[in-house]
């Protein structure tokens, strides 16, 4: 080899390792290394984590690759509200919406057709059809497989991308091994927010049991007063007149505030006016009836110190498996690509005890069967029993 040629291979090579060092995902993987360094709510075990990780997205192949490196990495630090979001995840607009005014945004929407979908060794099985949905409305049930999106295999950031207001091709296995049906959903684009608070207030529904009548309302996210307040308004007026209550924690997002347990705090005075012709109009500023808190393993932060509090001091009965135990305090840290990292910044104990990795245990355990369940729910189902039958009388 000649000396031109060896310089040749030299530069090369110093080339290659130059543009692999300034690739994307070698970049964004710095800056999360540094956030975790100097962020992170456990400062020793942060720096450490920093150390053993430095280039460890060099080589990402693709987004999906640096994602999946991303977030196994991040898995080992044990804690809560630890997450990497990109800006192609559906996750990245649920979270910037819910942070929309420290995040300094504009109003954000995102394309999707009205369900909350999970990931499983099988495929992507729809567990809520989201009521008066575009999903709803092209008949998903819950339990069916997501199969193809126009011709193409399902993929939860990709699927419906452009698709807003287009009639689209959903193919579902509905029954497993069975033929695929092919429904037409129109996806449309929303703030997450704000369809969260329409799923809470589609929900509701005063069902009978057991001779009772049990009102129902699927509360999907918690972070901000309009949720509580949904709540509130409906326990005055809709619900009234129902026997029971059966309050549904599972999935979506937390953020419930501790004052949302003043809904059902018996030692709010009870009010009672009395008019002209002297009828007395009672008018109870707190629920005093049975309460069911439907929760499982995704039932997670703000909402997990609702069931504890709750069940402490006894004013509901739980209901489905123990919440996540993931109640760290996190929040959004933005990459200079705009993708986020959710990070736990604070540590988190109620009255003392500490859920972080324990979570909190029901009273009555109900298995779930979510693949090809054909729109059956057997917790709920079980949940609105179980109010019914702890109505005195």
């Amino acid at each position: 080899m000649t000396i031109r040629t060896a310089r040749w291979w030299v530069a090369v090579l110093l080339l290659a390792g130059s543009a692999q060092a300034a690739s994307p995902y070698a970049k964004r993987g710095e800056e999360i290394v540094t956030l975790v360094r100097t962020r992170f709510v456990d400062a020793a075990k942060g720096a450490a984590w920093a150390d053993a990780h430095q280039g460890y997205a060099a080589g990402a192949k693709d987004l999906e690759d640096f994602t999946r490196r991303t977030n196994a990495a991040l898995a080992e630090l044990k804690a809560s509200h630890t997450a990497y979001y990109p800006k192609e995840s559906p996750a990245h607009a649920a979270v910037t919406s819910i942070f929309q005014t420290y995040l300094k945004q504009e109003d954000i929407t995102a394309t999707g057709i009205g369900v909350d979908v999970r990931e499983t060794p099988d495929g992507f099985f729809v567990r809520h059809v989201f009521a008066d949905g575009p999903g709803a409305k092209a008949g998903l049930l819950r339990g069916d497989r997501l199969v193809t999106v126009e011709g193409r295999p399902f993929h939860p950031w990709h699927a419906f991308r452009n698709r807003a207001g287009r009639a689209t091709r959903l193919t579902v296995e509905r029954v497993k091994g069975a033929a695929p049906l092919t429904l037409t959903v129109t996806p449309r684009r929303m703030n997450p927010r704000k369809e969260w608070l329409a799923v809470q207030k589609a929900s509701s529904q005063v069902v009978e049991r057991q001779g009772r009548r049990v009102a129902y309302q699927h509360v999907y996210a918690c972070a901000g007063e309009a949720y509580q307040q949904a709540l509130e308004e409906a326990l005055q007026d809709t619900f009234a007149d129902a026997d029971a209550l059966v309050i549904d924690f599972r999935d979506g997002w937390g953020g419930c505030s501790p004052a949302f347990i003043n809904l059902f705090n018996p030692q709010v005075s009870l009010l009672v006016n009395t008019g002209r012709d002297g009828k007395p109009h009672p008018s109870a500023l707190s629920w005093r009836k049975p309460v069911v808190l439907l929760v499982n393993g995704n039932s997670r932060s703000g909402k997990e110190l609702v069931a504890f509090a709750m069940k402490r001091h006894r004013l509901a009965t739980l209901v489905g498996e123990r919440t996540a135990g993931a109640v760290l305090a996190g929040g959004p840290q933005k990459l200079s690509n705009g993708d986020l990292l959710y990070l736990a910044v604070m540590d988190v104990t109620v009255d003392g005890e500490r859920l972080e990795g324990v979570g909190v245990p029901v009273d009555v355990e109900v298995p779930d069967a979510l693949p090809y369940a054909g729109g059956a729910d057997p917790r709920k189902e079980r949940a609105l029993d179980v109010a019914a039958s702890q109505v005195k009388g």
